[in-house]
């Protein structure tokens, strides 16, 4: 009785249940080779953010295509943006083009404040890391670094005669630039509109916004001004001559000596006064670091004092 089943089938053009078997075990094969191709968690999540609607055996296609590096070329990122033309079965390699929206400089403004203030993560992220945090201040933000595709849907074409997206030759340049995007995260910024040097450039304008605050609300700023001139900015303490007369020191008993911490200025004396050290392979992304590692933890001390 299987068996006339079996042939039954088999004359109808129906798949025989051996063989849909074994195409959801391929299908879920290939799934754990998309899952795996990437070494990163960033990497992977670029890729299923971008190819879970793609069908299976176009992505087993599209993973041989990523694999072969011959067949890729001219490979470009710009900010919001990938081309990239890729050799399929006819003489003339195919273009892709894939499109991503880039998020505003106003909403950059902020997702540059809140990573100020994670100076730990930022130096993760200069490391050639993207970790989870700098994820979540994107989508706290409202914008996302991965797509959506299910409700954005994925704005590629590509030059060959299939019409689906993803096709293979889409899918192929989403899989090897995972693997790029495995070493330097950077370029998922890039697409969304700002490359490491404009943020780093964001980064400063943030933190010294921070820094002009007290000078704008005081008559500090012309004398930090000539100050900075001369070359000089120490906090030098203001001492009455009374307070060193002999009598007036012996007159105090030693368990009576005490300090306190003055809240912190955003005026960023003490790196002003030391400088940067030589020979730094990069001082600017250096300087941003420190003076918000420095900014912290003066406020965590002072809050700490406090109690």
């Amino acid at each position: 009785m299987e068996r006339r089943n079996r042939r039954t089938e088999k004359y109808s053009g129906k798949k025989t249940r051996y063989e849909r078997e074994r195409t959801k075990e391929e299908v879920k094969q290939i799934k754990k080779s998309l899952l795996t191709y990437a070494k990163t968690q960033w990497g992977r999540r670029w890729i299923i953010s971008m190819l879970k609607i793609g069908r299976p055996f176009r992505m087993r296609r599209g993973i041989n295509y990523a694999e072969d590096e011959k067949r890729l070329d001219n490979i470009v990122i710009h900010k919001g943006e990938i081309f990239s033309t890729v050799q399929g079965t006819a003489p003339t390699p195919y273009r892709v083009k894939i499109k991503f929206n880039t998020i505003t400089d106003e909403n950059w403004m902020k997702i540059s404040k809140k990573i100020s203030k994670r100076p730990m993560n930022l130096i993760e992220l200069l490391e050639g890391n993207l970790p989870e945090e700098i994820i979540n201040i994107f989508e706290e933000e409202n914008q996302p670094l991965f797509l959506n595709v299910e409700n954005e849907g994925l704005k590629a074409r590509c030059s060959c005669p299939d019409q689906e997206v993803p096709c293979k030759h889409i899918a192929a340049t989403i899989l090897y630039i995972a693997r790029v995007l495995d070493y330097n995260p950077f370029l998922i910024l890039k697409l969304r509109g700002k490359t490491k040097q404009d943020l780093l450039r964001e980064l400063s304008l943030s933190l010294e916004s921070e820094e002009s605050d007290i000078t704008k609300s005081s008559d500090m700023k012309p004398t930090i001004q000539k100050i900075k001139e001369k070359g000089l900015l120490f906090n030098v303490p203001s001492i009455k001559t009374s307070d060193l007369a002999i009598g007036g020191i012996n007159e105090q008993k030693e368990d009576s000596i005490s300090f306190h911490f003055k809240k912190p200025r955003r005026y960023n004396e003490t790196i002003e006064n030391l400088g940067l050290p030589q020979n730094l392979d990069d001082p600017v992304a250096f300087e941003i670091v420190i003076k918000a590692l420095y900014k912290n933890l003066t406020a965590y001390t002072y809050e700490q004092s406090k109690r």
